[in-house]
């Protein structure tokens, strides 16, 4: 029983847990270890580290360090290979774990995933900026608009006095023209800045996301755009305000589309999340698992130079854009307690992740 519950609890940790012996023969290897490495527990069990590990890597020095001296070793940032093969950066933690006979006999090592904590404190970074952004918004609202109104009143009234001279029409109406469009922009960041009053309840998010593909029809037929649905039909319902989920889907596939002006593929994607920094959300009657919604294009991608600020308001990718869209549906989904992710390929596509609780 003591057996049960020392494996419960190993399996229960959020960072990885890796165990040698003396002989460097692997003896623990936690689901966290599974995850963080792609190798399963049965498969490196009883192998030699250096079968799993190179043998200069960080870890294996640390280990190999607490073996022989009796003495922890830590370091705060060192990398390891990670599922797909790419660099995780991670700290570790090495520790030296004696017999009965009080001689060191085997060591331990924690590695903690540090591209969590990376991306933790990104979603802060980003919250912060567009709290800012919505605050300076609210702010210089008035201040702009009360010239504006007396601007388009002026020029209307010039029209009015200049009659119907054609010459003078077309200067009069661009001038009414620009003076909407900087009110449009103004309205978009003031929607920054007001304070989001969600109406929660339960939604069936395929049939949501079915609206949304069905007024995007015409859009994506003039690209050549054809959408694929892949979603899971066990999928239950999201706990979500109405308008504001369609929002920021509308945008989502709009943008999808406008990235493949030469047609392609738009794929909406549904599933439980197995993430492990957003597979739970605590909304305060406990803890909900979170839902996926990906919406992925085959475009040219979003360039390196913008993918760290790509939620930052007027960061955009589009000759005539705003760059609001993006920061709204992050605000959007952060009054939801849920999150927004991008991943991009240059040449090969983007793929937008959504996260949701859902209602039960």
């Amino acid at each position: 029983m003591a057996r049960l519950d020392y494996e419960s609890f190993l399996g229960g940790l959020p960072d990885a847990v890796v165990g040698v012996d003396e002989a460097f023969r692997i003896i623990l290897w936690n689901s966290a270890a599974e995850a963080l490495t792609g190798k399963s527990a049965p498969r490196v069990q009883g192998r030699t580290l250096k079968e799993v590990f190179a043998p200069d890597s960080s870890l294996a020095r640390h280990l190999s360090e607490t073996l022989r001296s009796g003495e922890s070793r830590s370091e705060a940032e060192a990398m390891i290979e990670g599922a797909d093969g790419r660099p995780i950066p991670v700290s570790i933690v090495t520790a030296p774990m004696a017999g009965g006979s009080g001689n060191v006999e085997a060591a331990v090592a924690v590695l903690r995933d540090l591209s969590r904590i990376r991306q933790l404190e990104e979603e802060v970074r980003r919250g912060e900026t567009l709290a800012t952004a919505g605050r300076m918004a609210v702010g210089l609202a008035h201040e702009i608009r009360n010239p504006l109104s007396a601007i388009r009143g002026a020029v209307q009234l010039l029209r009015k006095e200049l009659g119907d001279e054609a010459r003078w029409g077309e200067y009069t109406d661009v001038l009414i023209k620009e003076v909407d469009r900087v009110n449009r922009i103004i309205e978009s960041l003031l929607d920054l800045g007001r304070p989001v009053q969600l109406r929660l309840g339960p939604l069936n998010l395929h049939q949501l996301l079915e609206r949304v593909a069905l007024l995007s029809e015409e859009m994506a037929a003039s690209r050549s755009v054809r959408i694929v649905r892949r979603y899971d039909p066990s999928l239950p319902p999201i706990l979500a305000d109405e308008d504001g989920i369609l929002q920021v889907f509308h945008n989502l596939v709009r943008n999808a589309i406008e990235a493949m002006p030469r047609g392609g593929r738009l794929t909406l994607t549904t599933r439980l999340s197995m993430n492990p920094l957003f597979a739970k959300v605590d909304l305060g009657t406990g803890a909900r698992h979170l839902v996926e919604v990906q919406v992925a294009d085959e475009g040219e991608g979003i360039p390196e130079a913008l993918r760290g600020n790509i939620f930052d308001p007027f960061v955009t990718t589009k000759e005539h854009g705003l760059g609001l869209g993006l920061a709204l549906c992050h605000r959007i989904l952060e009054e939801h307690k849920g999150a927004i992710q991008v991943e991009s390929v240059p040449g090969k596509g983007t793929t937008v992740t959504c996260f949701l609780p859902i209602a039960k």
